[in-house]
């Protein structure tokens, strides 16, 4: 059973609020820059990810001590 988002779907939104708003492409023309946007991207979604494992985690371990 999952719950919550999945890296695959956070990464998705996350691109979609950026491409919302095609201008920043524009004004930002810079590789590495991007390079950085995508990087912040992952690394968002790895931590989103990985708290929603651990209050899975911490919700199910609440159940069996009760």
């Amino acid at each position: 059973m999952r719950y919550g988002l999945n890296r695959q779907d956070i990464e998705r939104i996350l691109h979609e609020k950026l491409d919302s708003n095609p201008d920043w492409k524009y004004y930002i023309d810079d590789e590495y820059i991007l390079k950085i946007i995508d990087i912040l991207v992952e690394g968002i979604a790895d931590v989103v990810e990985e708290n929603n494992r651990k209050l899975v985690d911490d919700l199910f371990r609440g159940r069996k001590k009760v």
